[in-house]
């Protein structure tokens, strides 16, 4: 790679991350909501910045170009995630789309500049693009939207057995956890679930690892074949680096209200439980929050549905 380019490349790396975070820091003092702008406008302009500053000839060879937006991302993340401005969770979150559109952001400046006369220095007026979206959506009012995920196991056990370890899932090891991908991204593991009485205005306490603690308050009972119940956080109660706020329970953006155990009879010795939980998000991004809410819940449903059947199939 000749000098010249690869100068041209350092500089487009330099100028885009300086870029996302100064949208970045836009967004988080300016914004009241999840902003769309940023999740999908933002790589397209991170992938064209290193287009423009690169000459015609330099554009011959693009496969640089393709992948240079992935190094943008991944180096202004790292500096979001070291620096505590995102964590891990969000970042993750939003990662596909900065990926993607920005190798699609870089594909489509390469190509109208190479066919423009001249240097295409009219290109650089996208870089307003995402500034005004910013300003124009910030009146856009989020919406509440709730919905339900149920996960399933079966649970090779007589149904008294499960009962027992449905109602209470007191002292969890991590030895009994499988690795999830939850825990990947920085959910902390439960480890104590116990129920102070049985039936219809019992508590159940939950604890989780980094000092988080909520109650399940039952609200229906079904001796032998599941219970429902209210979930009340106090968002107080969580330390404030334990969460993003974008996923915080019992936050502006997302709450987890009621969830339900239930079991099922399959024959003496094998019964289907069914853990469901209802949830509400609270954005401007409704439908892509619950593409991922759906999953991060039935991953930790699947997490403690295991311990479940690990525990009750024990001889």
């Amino acid at each position: 790679m000749k000098n010249s380019r690869l100068k041209t490349l350092l500089i487009g790396l330099i100028a885009g991350v300086a870029y996302a975070f100064l949208c970045m820091l836009i967004v988080t003092h300016f914004h009241k909501n999840v902003s769309v702008g940023y999740i999908f406008l933002l790589p397209v302009i991170l992938g064209a910045i290193p287009v423009l500053f690169s000459t015609k000839e330099q554009l011959k060879t693009y496969k640089s170009y393709l992948l240079l937006p992935w190094l943008i991302t991944f180096t202004f993340f790292v500096l979001c995630f070291v620096t505590g401005f995102e964590g891990m969770i969000c970042l993750v979150i939003i990662v596909a789309p900065f990926v993607l559109l920005g190798t699609l952001g870089a594909f489509i400046t390469r190509m109208v500049k190479l066919k423009e006369k001249g240097e295409g220095t009219k290109l650089y007026a996208s870089l307003l693009l995402p500034l005004l979206v910013f300003a124009f959506e910030s009146d856009f009012r989020a919406t509440d939207q709730v919905h339900t995920v149920s996960t399933s196991i079966v649970i090779n056990a007589d149904r008294n057995n499960v009962w027992e370890h449905i109602k209470n899932v007191r002292n969890i090891q991590s030895s009994e956890i499988k690795t999830h991908f939850i825990h990947l991204i920085g959910i902390p593991k439960p480890l104590n679930g116990e129920l102070d009485k049985e039936g219809v205005g019992g508590t159940r306490h939950i604890t989780w690892e980094k000092s988080i603690r909520f109650e399940e308050k039952i609200t229906q009972w079904n001796e032998g074949k599941g219970f429902s119940y209210d979930i009340h956080v106090d968002p107080a109660s969580i330390p404030p680096t334990t969460l993003d706020e974008h996923v915080m329970i019992g936050g502006k953006y997302f709450d987890v209200l009621k969830g339900s155990y239930t079991i099922e009879p399959i024959d003496a010795a094998k019964n289907k439980v069914t853990l469901t939980c209802t949830y509400r998000v609270t954005t401007n991004l409704n439908l892509y929050s619950k593409l991922w809410a759906d999953f991060i819940l039935d991953d930790f449903n699947n997490m403690i549905l295991e311990v479940i059947k690990k525990r009750s199939e024990i001889k």
